[in-house]
């Protein structure tokens, strides 16, 4: 299990973390838990990090974009 420090940003391997999470249709609250920060901090990332696809018509989170 991934340790978030606090006031700290989110490493690569918290936001590939999430990208996982949230391909597993994982709730932003389970995903903060597991990651012991702030749903709005996994909020705000999710926002930073999603990519549309497809021509607009699929939007995701990358890990990578961020």
């Amino acid at each position: 299990m991934i340790k978030h420090s606090r006031g700290k940003h989110l490493s690569y391997e918290e936001r590939v973390l999430i990208q996982i999470r949230r391909k597993d249709n994982k709730s932003m609250r389970y995903i903060a838990r597991e990651l012991s920060c702030s749903p709005q901090t996994i909020s705000n990332e999710i926002k930073r990090g999603t990519v549309i696809l497809y021509h607009g018509s699929v939007k995701r989170y990358k890990a990578e974009v961020r």
